[in-house]
């Protein structure tokens, strides 16, 4: 008597695991597959921005060291013509700079 509740026992817990194992387990385990894809796109999606930005701050360089040598040029510019013409031009960056000379 004691060997046939155990089988029914056994056979009761095995039908609630495999039921818990479907019902529960089951879409546990694929909704833990999809966060993980959707993790993996957004580490990716965040490598792509970052090259990105990578990129820009390089051609941003780029033009502030353009933007310098031109003011460069300018100021080169502005002083010769300044001392060939015995005037003084007022410089726009320059505010709040002491102008004189």
């Amino acid at each position: 008597m004691e060997l046939e509740a155990l089988e029914h026992i056994a056979v009761v817990l095995g039908f609630f695991g495999g039921l818990f194992h479907f019902a529960v387990l089951r879409p546990l385990n694929n909704t833990i597959l999809e966060l993980k894809m959707t993790l993996d796109e957004l580490r990716q999606d965040m490598k792509r921005a970052e090259e990105r930005w990578n990129a820009i701050t390089v051609k941003l360089e780029g033009v502030d060291h353009i933007a310098r040598a031109a003011h460069h040029r300018l100021d080169s510019l502005i002083n010769f013509y300044e001392k060939t013409h015995n005037v003084k031009i007022p410089h726009i960056y320059s505010e709040g700079k002491e102008d004189a000379k």
